[in-house]
C-alpha cells in the first residue's frame, strides 16, 4: 500500500512592492538615493498595473542608484539582510549590482547611473525627482528603448501613459539628440498606442492611446540636433541599437 508523503508547502511569495519601498526608505535614511525602476515602479505609480486590466506580477526588485555611492549601497542592502552576489558584482559592479535575501528569496538588481539596454538612458542627475521611483518619463523611456518588446513592456508603457503625467519635454529632448533613440522609441510608441487601442478596458486604453498621440506630436515637433540629422542620413543601413541580455522585472 502506497502511503502518500506529506507535501512540502511552497515558499511564501515575497511582497516585492513592500520590500522595494523598504529599500528606498532605508536608502533615504542613510543618504543613499535608491529609486525603483521596471515593473515594480510601475506598480507603485499605476493603479491599473496592480489590480486593473494591466496587472502583472514582478519577479524581482530593480533599483537605480549612483555609482559613487557603491559602498553605501552595500551597507544599506546588508542592513536589511541582503547578500551580494560576489562574483557578479566583481565583474559587473561598475554598471550593475545584484543581491538576494536568504529568507524572503527576493532578488535585487541595482543599476548604476544609467540604464543601458538597446540604448543608454542617463539617470544619475534625476534620482530625486520623485520619492520612491524614477520619474514617469524616465520609466517610459526605459520601455521605449526596447526593440524587442514583450507583453510586460507593452503593459507597463500603457499603464504609465494611462495613469501618470509623463513629461513630454524630457522624452522629446532625449529623442531629438539621438536618431537611434528616436527610431526605436517612435516605433515602440506606435506599438504601445495600438496595444492600448485594442485593450478591452476603454477608460485605461483610451487614456493611454490619447496620451501616446500627444506625446508623438511633441516628439515630432521638437527640433532635432545636428548629430541627429547627420545620423538620419545613414538611416537603417547601419544598426542603431544593441540587443542586451534580458532583465526580468
Amino acid at each position: 500500500m502506497d502511503v502518500e508523503r506529506p507535501r512540502t508547502p511552497p515558499d511564501p511569495v515575497p511582497d516585492l512592492d513592500a520590500l522595494g519601498r523598504a529599500l528606498v526608505e532605508a536608502g533615504d535614511a542613510a543618504g543613499v538615493s535608491l529609486r525603483m525602476v521596471g515593473g515594480i515602479a510601475v506598480r507603485c505609480l499605476c493603479p491599473s498595473a496592480v489590480d486593473g486590466p494591466l496587472a502583472r506580477t514582478c519577479k524581482d526588485i530593480d533599483l537605480v542608484a549612483r555609482a559613487r555611492q557603491r559602498p553605501e549601497i552595500d551597507a544599506v542592502l546588508a542592513g536589511l539582510g541582503y547578500l551580494p552576489d560576489e562574483e557578479f558584482n566583481l565583474y559587473q559592479g561598475g554598471i550593475r549590482l545584484n543581491y538576494a535575501h536568504p529568507e524572503t528569496r527576493a532578488s535585487v538588481d541595482v543599476f548604476l547611473d544609467r540604464l543601458t539596454m538597446c540604448h543608454r538612458l542617463e539617470l544619475a542627475d534625476r534620482l530625486e525627482l520623485r520619492p520612491l521611483t524614477l520619474d514617469p518619463a524616465d520609466l517610459l523611456l526605459s520601455k521605449l528603448q526596447i526593440v524587442q518588446t514583450n507583453e510586460r513592456d507593452l503593459q507597463d508603457a500603457t499603464a504609465l501613459l494611462s495613469d501618470t503625467t509623463v513629461d513630454p519635454d524630457r522624452i522629446a529632448g532625449v529623442l531629438a539628440a539621438d536618431w537611434g533613440w528616436w527610431r526605436t522609441s517612435t516605433e515602440v510608441l506606435d506599438r504601445v498606442a495600438a496595444y492600448a487601442g485594442e485593450l478591452g478596458h476603454r477608460d485605461v486604453g483610451g487614456r493611454a492611446a490619447a496620451a501616446a498621440a500627444q506625446l508623438r506630436e511633441a516628439i515630432d515637433e521638437r527640433p532635432k540636433s545636428r548629430k541627429w540629422k547627420l545620423r538620419a542620413r545613414v538611416g537603417e543601413r547601419v544598426t542603431w541599437y544593441e540587443l542586451p541580455e534580458e532583465v526580468e522585472d
